[in-house]
């Protein structure tokens, strides 16, 4: 009995002290994986190269700016103060009414058809407004619309337009035809343009008076 004791624990120490299993090794094969690899130092990012392909500006991208600069600016006729009236007379009155820069506007209204005049200068220019139409009863918008540029911190106008409605279809008096009319002021004022309903019509009539300015 002696005997077979040390035997057995010699028998389990040489058990014991055999190779690694891989998972004992594991640890340390761990340890080596979970050390961090050196971090790069961090480089400035490019400088981007601009494009050859950018468009450079034109002398017909300036001109398109300078038309672009043009602005409008408004009056309206329910300002006007009547300096004038004879109702017997085919119901007629003229009224002084607000205008920019050097002109003021005369309103007159006789036989159901309205008319406007502009005053600059001590002279008054008749624009005949139913000489373009039909001659039929006829009434102005109450809003002028004045187009030009800013200078010097003022507004200068070179035109403006009226909004007029005509009767011209006698059946259905209530529903006139509405004109856009630019009127050049750049010399002797004047329609320089008859701008008929339809798609843009604004559109249509502020590129007439932005214009070469003829008279029609």
């Amino acid at each position: 009995m002696r005997t077979f004791l040390p035997l057995l624990a010699l028998t389990c120490l040489c058990a014991c002290g055999g190779d690694p299993t891989p998972e004992e090794a594991a640890p340390n094969v761990a340890v080596a994986e979970e050390t961090p690899a050196p971090t790069p130092a961090p480089t400035a990012p490019a400088t981007p190269v601009p494009s050859s392909d950018a468009p450079t500006p034109t002398p017909a991208a300036t001109a398109t700016s300078s038309t672009a600069g043009r602005v409008s600016r408004y009056t309206s006729l329910s300002d006007c103060r009547v300096v004038r009236s004879a109702p017997d007379e085919a119901g007629f009155s003229e009224s002084s009414c607000p205008g920019l820069g050097d002109y003021r506007l005369k309103l007159v209204e006789a036989d159901g058809r309205q008319n406007l005049l502009l005053v600059s200068g001590g002279r008054e220019h008749n624009l005949r407004l139913s000489s373009v139409t039909s001659g039929g009863f006829s009434e102005l918008g109450k809003r002028i619309e004045w187009r030009g540029r800013e200078q010097d911190g003022s507004f200068r106008p070179d035109a403006l337009i009226l909004r007029y409605d005509v009767v011209e279809n006698f059946d259905q008096p209530t529903r006139p035809t509405s004109y856009l009319l630019p009127v050049s002021l750049e010399r002797t004022p004047c329609l320089s343009a008859k701008i008929r309903p339809g798609a843009d019509q604004n559109d249509r009539a502020r590129a007439a008076a932005d214009g070469p300015g003829k008279c029609l």
